[in-house]
């Protein structure tokens, strides 16, 4: 396997068992992008095609994918990106500066955190705590004459 410095788009319905050097197989209804590594080593490159992972652009005949592509889990260690085709190689990138992008990352893909309740319910106005009370009471009396009236109806009175 040989380093390879342009990738053919070919989209499939199928993803194939054996990937071919040189091809970007993208496919639509599973939202990802593969291709053998461009640096000939045969491990296989997974890009998933959602918004927080990749974006994937066609211009022509050839496909561009942001953010770069860095395999710093394969032995080879490559990074580059892919535009209209081409393999744009980009340098290694540091243990932290890979930590920081992983990080970000996941901060990216984690639900919003849900706005903080107050830290506490304001005292009602003067003179409203009164009307408070006597609404409450009012409420309670009404549900106490409900109730009462139910097991009147239930045994037959």
């Amino acid at each position: 396997m040989a380093r390879v410095d342009r990738l053919k788009t070919v989209f499939v319905d199928e993803i194939p068992e054996i990937l071919e050097d040189g091809i970007l197989y993208v496919s639509e209804e599973c939202r990802v992008a593969l291709h053998n590594c461009a640096c000939g080593c045969g491990e296989e490159v997974s890009t998933p095609l959602v918004r927080t992972e990749y974006r994937l652009t066609i211009e022509g005949d050839a496909a561009s994918i942001w953010p770069s592509i860095g395999n710093h889990d394969f032995a080879c260690a490559s990074h580059y990106v892919i535009k209209q085709g081409e393999i744009l190689w980009a340098g290694k990138m540091s243990r932290g500066a890979i930590e920081a992008g992983r990080e970000r990352d996941r901060r990216l893909k984690r639900p919003p955190a849900p706005k903080p309740l107050p830290s506490r319910i304001p005292a009602p106005k003067p003179g409203h705590a009164r009307l408070f009370r006597r609404g409450r009471v009012r409420k309670q009396r009404a549900h106490q004459r409900i109730a009462r009236a139910g097991k009147r109806e239930s045994h037959g009175f």
